[in-house]
């Protein structure tokens, strides 16, 4: 999942910390029924604190109803938090031994860093029974010597949502079927976009040369079983095949195919109300935030299509983009109360299939099986889209993000942006960028 808007603000998150803190730590008597409570009185009340944000929260809210009828002694504090400082506190917490959060929300691209903090509970035998249920490919960033540390809650397959009405103008094909047919790799990727600036003025995608948040480019990575770390550990950012993929960017930026707009800015969510480009290639979890934010008024106008491969004959065709993962604080004094909540929220069909409302594609594989994803969805112009979305799941090449992600991605987007400032080649950036990822994290 993805935020709506990201938005930084670390001094109100310390206030927020703070005041969680002090939650945890004040009114002497509610502390001690928690206590009483977590000890076993089944007539007290124990209260377990998520550190949350507000998208997460909100499918959360879906299914608050029926957890509390099922566990009526167990009060959740859902402290929502910007997505960023989720990260930024539960740091600091790990490295103070807070008890609060009892549960904390974590993305995949980010969960293998957090466990590095330590603070993390070991909750390898609470998630065992649901090991051949999930996404398998959740587990290895969950993963630490052997222990698992996090429940996968959803994933972010990714596919291609694109205008129908501007690829039809554009004289293109148009129909899901049609286009999944003559737009199959990224080579017809790019001779639709000249043709629908062409014809009219359209770009295909939308994003930054010097703002880029990485985003597309590692999709186009992932799907060719490429990464800013081989299968050894090793940096691959000047492998070849990486600098092929990255000028391959730079090529659709300078061509004018892309629509120069930074990714979540606020001008970026207007541009597409605004026509000015006609696809997204992204995860499943735009399925809601088109209609809800990025789109309300395109309803009809947006279908979904496999997303674009290096070669008809790859291996895997689709990317994973984000999903998230809900863990227990290794300092919680209720982890029992927590892996009940968490069970609930994620272990379970029901709940996930709720959550489903809210966008959200479940990592809980026994879930596909529901009616509900054979369903036509009205805004996508009546497209059955969520079968797209099983299908991208079951062939996404499997790659770890592992901790140094945050980091690589940090560099590959300087790099990106020292090649269109300074004119610079892809292979003298790429290679300076290796250099500095190996010394950055001592890899090969």
């Amino acid at each position: 999942m993805r935020p709506k808007k990201r938005v930084f603000s670390t001094l109100l998150s310390m206030v927020l910390l703070a005041s969680i803190a002090l939650t945890g730590c004040s009114g002497g008597s509610g502390v001690k029924k928690e206590e009483a409570a977590s000890g076993g009185d089944p007539g007290e009340k124990t209260k377990i604190v998520v550190w949350i944000w507000e998208d997460a929260k909100n499918v959360i809210d879906l299914n608050m109803p029926a957890f509390k009828e099922k566990y009526p002694n167990i009060d959740v504090d859902l402290h929502v938090l910007a997505q960023a400082d989720v990260y930024q506190n539960f740091l600091i917490a790990a490295s103070s031994s807070d008890k609060v959060p009892d549960i904390v929300n974590l993305e995949s691209h980010r969960l293998s860093q957090m466990i590095e903090t330590g603070g993390l509970l070991d909750i390898s035998d609470k998630v065992a029974p649901y090991k051949e249920k999930m996404n398998a490919y959740k587990w290895a960033d969950a993963m630490k010597d052997g222990k698992a540390y996090a429940m996968p809650w959803d994933s972010g397959p990714v596919v291609m949502f694109y205008r129908n009405d501007l690829f039809k103008q554009a004289g293109l094909p148009y129909e899901p079927k049609d286009v999944a047919e003559q737009l199959k790799t990224w080579e017809d990727y790019k001779r639709f976009a000249k043709q629908l600036k062409e014809k009219t003025g359209v770009a295909i995608m939308a994003d930054s040369k010097t703002k880029t948040d990485g985003t597309i480019f590692q999709q186009m990575l992932w799907q060719h079983d490429m990464w800013f770390f081989g299968k050894d550990g090793s940096v691959q950012v000047d492998n070849p095949e990486f600098i092929k993929i990255g000028q391959y960017f730079v090529d659709m930026m300078n061509a004018g195919y892309a629509n120069e707009v930074q990714p979540w800015s606020d001008a970026w969510y207007s541009s597409f109300q605004q026509n000015k480009q006609a696809t997204i290639v992204g995860a499943s979890w735009y399925d809601g935030l088109l209609p809800s934010l990025i789109d309300p008024n395109g309803a009809g106008k947006w279908s979904v299509a496999p997303m674009p491969k290096w070669s008809e004959d790859d291996k895997y065709s689709s990317a994973i983009d984000g999903g998230s993962n809900l863990a227990i604080n290794k300092n919680s004094k209720h982890p029992e109360e927590a892996w009940k909540f968490i069970e609930f929220m994620l272990g379970n069909d029901a709940s996930q299939l709720k959550m489903m409302e809210g966008g959200l594609f479940p990592s809980l594989e026994t879930t596909y099986q529901d009616p509900v994803f054979q369903e036509k969805v009205p805004y996508f112009n009546d497209q059955p889209v969520r079968t797209l979305y099983v299908d991208a799941v079951k062939n996404a090449t499997p790659i770890t993000y592992t901790k140094d992600y945050p980091l690589a991605n940090e560099l590959i987007r300087n790099a990106f942006a020292e090649i269109f400032l300074d004119k610079k080649s892809v292979e003298e950036v790429f290679k300076k960028t290796a250099d500095q990822l190996r010394q950055k994290t001592g890899r090969k």
